[in-house]
Formats: structure tokens, sequence, C-alpha cells
């Protein structure tokens, strides 16, 4: 591979891992609604505001989001909505290959075998 290509491929890669958790996606999902301060999202999901800091500094950081400061709010926007879009891509595709009438166990031994 060629040094851009795998850089890009290592962007990309960082990018799905700081979206590799939960409530970093229904960050990203509030997000794609509308901006949010801090303290706002925080409390609408049930976080602590710190723990909420951290996720969206995360998000930042890898490009998803822009930050602007107003006096004491920090309000973040998200700057590619095709991320949640990809997302529930993802959720469709494992909610397509879940099976209700298998259950867990079974379902784990189907992906180990295929």
């Amino acid at each position: 591979m060629e040094l851009d290509e795998t850089r890009r491929l290592e962007q990309t890669a960082e990018l799905l891992k700081a979206m590799g958790h939960p409530m970093r996606l229904a960050m990203l999902e509030k997000l794609r609604a509308e901006p949010w301060c801090v303290c706002d999202l925080a409390e609408n999901l049930g976080l602590n505001k710190s723990i909420a800091s951290k996720h969206l500094s995360l998000l930042h950081d890898v490009g998803l989001l822009s930050v602007e400061k107003r006096g004491t709010q920090v309000i973040y926007t998200l700057r590619a909505p095709c991320v949640v879009e990809m997302a529930q891509c993802g959720y469709e595709a494992v909610a397509e290959f879940h099976r209700p009438d298998i259950g867990e166990r079974e379902l784990s031994t189907l992906s180990r075998n295929s």
C-alpha cells in the first residue's frame, strides 16, 4: 500500500474506534438534529458532565465535531452527519442477521461457524 492510502485507512480506523461506544453513538444521534452544550447533552443522556465532556472530546479529536465556546458554555456541532447514517446502516445489517427465533448462544455458534 502507498503511504497516503495507509494514512487514510489509519485515520478511518481511528474514526470508527471513536464511534465504537454506545454512548458516543447516542451523542452523535442527538447532535445530528441540532448543536448541544455539554451540560444539556449530559443531562439528556443521564451522564455526569465530566464523562460527557470526555466522550465529546474524543469525537472532536477525530474530526466529527466542531466546538464553539459561548461564555461558560461549550457547544458541540456534528460536522459529518453521514456517520450517523453509516451507524444506522450497521445497525440494520446486524438486525437483519439476528434472527429472533434463534437464541444468543445459537447465534454465537452460527457466527463462529460461518
